[in-house]
């Protein structure tokens, strides 16, 4: 059955693509760099689960534009402002800490938008929902668990789990500075948002870490194309080999 072919439709399954794939790559970076080997190979296998659901994703978005562009061209052959991850997951990996704060962030957030979409009416976007809240869920027990082992561990871990916190929640207002895309293919924004902020107070609470405000953002939205400083970084060491060498089968 053919797909309808759908602007808004395709411009909103690209957000959650580019921020899988750029979340992705991050956690990349830390292959051979996680505090032991179990921890490490855990990273870099959900590192792998996010950059398979980007390209599924990309898969489906270019079914439904129709352009007859490849996963890897969604990938690799779009300029920074051709990018629409959100900017929680652009940011370094500037300590383990850093890194588990952003990937519960994430995945709490994510996990109620591929819940939603469970009853998506394409049944391909329905299908994929199914399968990856596996793989969400699996990352989301993964890294709650860290949060409390991290926030009631020692006073030092404590304390850069906190400086972690501190840091990304500066970002937590843009995602939920929804817009017509947004409330069209999302069935409840107004769950989406109080179930985030609900459970992540209470993870924050028992981790013994206390919850910044969230502030109302004043910097451009990723929804536009605005990115933090980070991620122009990570698509020229990304997008290097496949833009030097165009031709070339991966």
């Amino acid at each position: 059955m053919a797909i309808t072919i759908d602007k808004e439709q395709a411009q909103f399954l690209v957000r959650l693509a580019d921020t899988e794939m750029i979340l992705g790559q991050r956690l990349c970076e830390m292959c051979s760099n996680g505090p032991f080997l179990e921890e490490d190979i855990a990273l870099s296998n959900i590192a792998l689960d996010l950059i398979g659901r980007a390209e599924q994703l990309y898969i489906l978005i270019s079914e439904i534009e129709g352009k007859g562009l490849s996963a890897d061209d969604y990938a690799y052959r779009r300029n920074e402002r051709e990018y629409f991850s959100i900017k929680l997951v652009e940011q370094p990996n500037t300590d383990f800490a850093w890194v588990i704060a952003r990937q519960y962030l994430h995945d709490v957030y994510v996990k109620e938008i591929f819940t939603q979409l469970l009853s998506s009416k394409i049944d391909k976007v329905a299908g994929l929902s199914e399968k990856v809240l596996k793989e969400i869920t699996y990352s989301h027990v993964h890294a709650r668990d860290w949060m409390f082992r991290l926030g009631i561990g020692t006073p030092e871990s404590n304390r850069r789990l906190q400086a972690a916190v501190d840091h990304l929640f500066k970002y937590a207002g843009e995602l939920f500075a929804f817009d017509s895309i947004d409330k069209k293919f999302l069935s409840d924004i107004t769950k989406l948002e109080q179930g985030w902020k609900s459970a992540v107070a209470l993870t924050l609470a028992e981790a013994n870490v206390k919850q910044p405000e969230i502030h109302k953002i004043y910097m451009r939205d990723y929804r536009e194309g605005f990115h933090s400083e980070y991620l122009g970084h990570i698509l020229s060491e990304m997008q290097f080999l496949p833009r030097a060498y165009p031709d070339a089968k991966w």
